[in-house]
């Protein structure tokens, strides 16, 4: 890859966050981060507070970072949408609309996110699919900030872009999650100002938990700070509060007056946690939603793609329902596979899931943590339709309500529309979808109260409506009196940090190898045969150990792989290896183009007297193609870089 030279960035829908539209020749000594992200992404989602630190460290470095938003759903393609996500997520480098995905193809990128880092001389410097490591990706900056400014090809000065600004001056900014109390009170997630609100039933406000600013400050309601909560549930004079952003569950005591951090401790985690811990002190990623009963609390873990069981007793929490597998499977609590599960509501003994990603509707048996879909057939499947199972189709549902026992409500977000299933018929028909001035965009929230309204958030227009249980419009629900929130002034003009810790320059997917010539998989059982080669001059040493970590970065619906992880021995030859079974699933398509990520430690000897020996360590992507008259199987040569 260091010799390849970094596509121009088009064709291009819209550029955004600029002034005009950018080019890799204009940015010739520059290093350039391209971030392909389509913003439905829970895991795009976590890559943007990595970049916007990073664009802070080196506000006075020759470093500038593009987005490619390539969309995914079909909403997702309209400029005016990404530049909502923009401004939601606090986005304000510079964003180019990739609308036909060409800019995708350009690259070979095959999976969101995926990062790109192009040296000062046009040449990509590494691929890297998936979340980042802050520290790794800071090295390599660095180092190639170093490398071109001793090469004399750095540019004497960051290219001049201008933002927009935001626009701040509303009451309610992208509202999120709702609930209503048994006394008709609503606790309302104003996450674009990174607040929650309680109002009467009119609207008028009586409560406001949070000064305006995003941060992780528990105590006094009036300073505490959270950061785009989501999710709120009520409990007596208790709220409940998913702080997303801060990957933390927080609790409002409106009787004292505070808030308080029950679980997560401010970091996004990245371990796999299979049985409760200490609730303070595990590492959550992205909760979403919540439902609250006398022993438990049950978070919507969107960023782990599982359900999660808060223990009130214990003060301990952990995976409950799903495997962690990012899909649309039914079975048992560890059988069971979500896709970025949003919204949850109770109804009864059964738990209702908008799992966002796949743009299906699940219902989960609260005794056994066992789902099973009511509408949504996969992760690539979606759209509008009405019908049952087979037909009915949804565009990235992002909440759940039960109306009665009989009917759940899905907030279908990317339709702008309201959905309606019946329990009894199980079928899925449209209960609200307007245009002009009564139209909704972006719905995300959904509250019934005590007559049977729904309150919708209807955030992309940054209010709150009102829909009766019939589907008729019945006008704004206006929150009165909430204060004026603090903003943030902007960037810090201190010196950039120094990288968060030490690290070894290395870790990006830089080598992109193929499959032997033609090779395609076909459904049902498979082996991908890897060939690791060591470089010229050197051996793998005899009898020490190796190992290839896998993971399936794009269509892990499709096809899985028997083990995550294979071990071997150097035999002191130059070549090692491995073979891995897989199974494919029924495809929808002809053909489908996927990719696996390996990652080789093995220890190498130089051939020679001194027979010095050193551990070596490769990252490969390999493209896997998916065909419904493929083989059962494929071979891949992966040649390991001489030690430097």
């Amino acid at each position: 890859m260091h010799t390849v030279h970094a596509p121009e960035l088009e064709p291009a829908a819209a550029w955004l966050g600029t002034d005009r539209p950018l080019s890799i020749r204009a940015l010739r000594g520059h290093v350039v981060l391209l971030d392909f992200w389509t913003y439905c992404c829970i895991n795009c989602q976590h890559v943007l507070p990595i970049l916007a630190d990073l664009e802070r460290r080196y506000a006075r470095e020759p470093v500038v970072v593009i987005g490619v938003h390539s969309a995914k759903f079909a909403t997702e393609g309209d400029p005016a949408r990404v530049a909502d996500a923009m401004a939601r997520h606090g986005v304000t480098h510079p964003v180019v609309v990739d609308e036909a995905m060409g800019i995708w193809e350009r690259y070979a990128v095959r999976s969101w996110p995926t990062l790109v880092v192009v040296r000062p001389d046009g040449r990509i410097a590494a691929v890297a699919p998936g979340e980042p490591d802050p520290a790794m990706l800071d090295a390599l900056v660095a180092e190639l900030l170093r490398e071109a400014r001793a090469k004399g090809t750095l540019a004497p000065a960051r290219l001049d872009l201008t933002h927009g600004a935001a626009d701040d001056d509303r009451a309610l900014r992208f509202p999120a999650g709702l609930s209503v109390a048994p006394d008709g009170r609503v606790a309302l997630a104003d996450a674009g100002h990174h607040r929650v609100l309680i109002t009467d039933r009119d609207g008028r406000t009586l409560s406001t938990i949070g000064d305006g600013l995003a941060g992780l400050v528990d105590g006094d309601a009036g300073f505490a700070r959270f950061r785009s909560p989501q999710g709120v549930a009520w409990d007596g004079e208790l709220v409940w509060v998913a702080d997303t952003g801060n990957h933390c569950v927080r609790v409002i005591d409106l009787a004292e007056g505070t808030v308080t951090r029950v679980a997560g401790t401010g970091l996004m985690g990245a371990m796999v946690v299979r049985d409760p811990v200490a609730a303070r002190t595990c590492a959550l990623r992205s909760p979403w939603s919540l439902s609250v009963d006398d022993d438990a609390v049950i978070v919507s873990m969107a960023g782990a793609h599982q359900l999660w069981r808060y223990d009130r007793h214990e003060g301990t929490i952990g995976p409950w329902s799903g495997s962690g597998r990012e899909a649309l499977l039914d079975g048992s609590h560890t059988g069971a596979a979500y896709a970025q599960p949003s919204g949850i509501a109770r109804h009864g003994d059964t738990l209702y899931v908008a799992d966002s990603e796949t743009s299906a509707l699940r219902a989960v048996e609260l005794s056994t943590g066992s789902a099973h879909t009511l509408a949504g057939v996969g992760l690539f499947d979606f759209g509008l339709a009405d019908g049952p199972r087979a037909t009915a189709r949804m565009q990235h549902p992002l909440d759940v309500t039960a109306l009665d026992a009989h009917t759940v409500v899905v907030a279908d977000t990317y339709n702008d529309a309201l959905r309606a299933f019946d329990l009894r018929t199980h079928t899925l028909s449209t209960l609200y979808r307007a245009d002009g001035e009564r139209s909704l965009r972006d719905p995300a929230g959904l509250a019934v109260r005590d007559d049977g309204t729904l309150l919708v958030a209807d955030t992309g227009h940054h209010r709150v409506v009102r829909i009766d249980r019939a589907g008729a419009w019945l006008g704004e629900f206006e929150v009165h009196g909430a204060p004026r929130p603090r903003f943030d002034e902007g960037a810090s003009d201190d010196e950039p940090e120094a990288p968060p810790r030490e690290v070894a320059l290395a870790g990006f997917f830089t080598a992109a190898v193929s499959a032997d010539e033609g090779a395609a998989l076909g459904p049902g059982r498979a082996s991908l045969t890897l060939s690791v080669t060591a470089p010229e001059g050197w051996t793998f040493a005899a009898g020490s150990g190796a190992r290839v970590l896998f993971e399936v970065s794009r269509r892990s619906d499709l096809w899985t792989l028997e083990h995550d992880a294979l071990a071997g021995e150097g035999d002191g030859s130059d070549v090692l290896t491995f073979t891995v079974a897989a199974t494919i699933a029924r495809l929808p398509d002809d053909v489908i183009e996927s990719e696996l990520l390996a990652t080789v430690d093995a220890v190498l000897c130089a051939k020679g007297p001194e027979a010095v020996c050193v551990p070596a360590r490769g990252w490969f992507r390999l493209p896997v193609t998916l065909r419904r008259e493929g083989r059962d199987g494929a071979r891949y040569a992966l040649p390991l870089s001489a030690p430097v």
